[in-house]
């Protein structure tokens, strides 16, 4: 059956109902012939007279019996066919109105065409809300066959695992994509088995070219009613920032105890010394352990003030604006160090003039003390300290406090502003310090707004970059 008129239907009909016509014909004058005065010409005339009469009404009953049948199938096959989005978007004359033989049948197929219509809007309009939730999930979404063949993904799997051309090509297996055994064993597992799997692994990724740590799961998808197993979904969850931040804190935890256990241990060594001197009257060396004892206390003082300022900075602690006067808060820094810088025969220079800006006063003083006490302690003596003031491209304020001391690997500059982070622990400790200055300095710069860097090489001394941003308004907070 096609669209095309059907001419075989048609002849057909029309060939059956002449030979019926003229078998009844015959029929009719061979009895009026046989029974009556109708001489043989009068049979012919009437013969030929009831042939053609036969023709014109056998056209005219197949044109009248096919034509409907005709307009049926065409348009049965025009919702069958893969044109049928054509019918749903244009008002075409799809139903005729009329009261035919089959005008009931032609009622129904209007109603299918209608829910059919109404159908596919709904199918495409929830497939574009489903592509749309796919896409912006920040997991990883794809499915495959039960031939290891990619069925589909999401865009942020595209971005971490698929090459370019990968995206494109519509034959990408399983083994294309991952080189992990233990990704194949988890699909096989969850093919055969039916059952969900969830495993954690270190991947490579195309993110930044490395590898990283993903929690991936895999599900069976089921179809029918006997809920047969025809692929798997895989849910791919980075947990690359959580592994770091759960590092992070067993290392802020270890760093943390350890800080505090060496200067308790210190502390509690000497006073036992001290009770059995006094014990057995030796009393000699009393002045000089409780100036040990009094200096561990300090640190201890030290190390808990910073952990505090640490933990008010990070639970976004209000700023204090007000208008500071970068030379001011300079002066009173370098004085509050000029005793710790002249036991080290070293000089500080005060360099820059920019005007006043909006800032938390005692958070500004906070940063410059941390960086220019940094440089006391870990350049030789004889060296000198710049604090440099700048204005910046954007109208923004910038500090400067460059050293020429020994310098800084590049290896150690991603985490040099890590809580408790040394790049010699040895020599840091000696020098003193919590550890926690620069973790500050970070925070601060942070809280408003603005950011902190390092230039440094070994050799060349050290240079730390803060940025303050201009603030239009004092009434600001974190």
């Amino acid at each position: 059956m096609t669209k095309r008129y059907p001419w075989r239907l048609f002849f057909r009909y029309f060939f059956v109902q002449v030979v019926l016509f003229n078998l009844l014909t015959v029929t009719v004058l061979f009895q009026l012939s046989s029974s009556s005065d109708i001489n043989r010409n009068s049979a012919y005339y009437y013969l030929a007279l009831f042939f053609f009469g036969s023709i014109v009404i056998s056209l005219i009953s197949a044109w009248r019996f096919t034509v409907p049948i005709w307009r049926i199938s065409r348009k049965v096959m025009n919702l069958s066919s893969k044109k049928m989005s054509r019918l749903f978007t244009e008002e075409e004359d799809f139903y005729e109105d009329g009261d035919s033989e089959y005008s009931e049948l032609e009622h129904a197929l209007e109603r299918l065409r209608r829910k059919l219509k109404k159908r596919k809007e709904q199918l495409e309009r929830e497939r574009e809300e489903t592509q749309a939730f796919m896409s912006s999930v920040q997991e990883g979404l794809v499915s495959f066959s039960l031939d290891e063949r990619l069925l589909y993904f999401n865009s942020q799997f595209a971005a971490t695992f698929l090459e370019p051309m990968q995206v494109q090509n519509t034959n990408v297996f399983l083994t294309n994509v991952f080189r992990s055994p233990e990704i194949y064993e988890a699909f096989q597992s969850v093919k055969d088995q039916g059952v969900s799997y969830k495993v954690t692994l270190r991947m490579n990724s195309r993110l930044d070219g490395g590898g990283r740590f993903f929690s991936v799961s895999l599900y069976p998808l089921r179809k029918g009613r006997l809920r047969e197993v025809y692929g798997v979904i895989g849910v791919f969850y980075d947990i690359t920032d959580i592994k770091k931040a759960e590092q992070i804190r067993i290392e802020f935890v270890g760093n943390a105890s350890h800080e505090l256990r060496t200067p308790l241990t210190t502390v509690k060594g000497y006073l036992e010394t001290l009770k059995e001197d006094f014990k057995v009257g030796h009393l000699d060396q009393v002045p000089q352990f409780l100036d040990i004892i009094d200096r561990n206390v300090e640190r201890l003082i030290e190390l808990v003030n910073d952990l505090l300022s640490l933990s008010s900075l990070e639970h976004g602690s209000q700023l204090k604006l007000e208008s500071v006067n970068v030379l001011g808060v300079s002066e009173l820094v370098v004085k509050e160090l000029a005793r710790a810088a002249s036991e080290k025969n070293q000089m500080i220079r005060i360099t820059g003039e920019v005007p006043k800006f909006e800032a938390d006063f005692r958070k500004v003083e906070q940063v410059l003390m941390n960086l220019v006490s940094n440089s006391i302690k870990y350049i030789p003596q004889g060296k000198t300290i710049q604090i440099r003031w700048e204005r910046g491209q954007k109208n923004d304020v910038i500090l400067r406090v460059i050293d020429d001391g020994p310098g800084i690997p590049e290896e150690h500059h991603a985490r040099l502003f890590e809580r408790f982070y040394r790049i010699d622990k040895g020599r840091s400790r000696d020098a003193g310090g919590t550890g926690l200055g620069l973790a500050i300095v970070k925070h601060i710069m942070t809280s408003h707004g603005g950011s902190v860097s390092v230039k440094s090489s070994p050799g060349i001394g050290a240079e730390f970059i803060c940025i303050f941003p201009q603030r239009k308004s004092p009434d600001v907070s974190v």
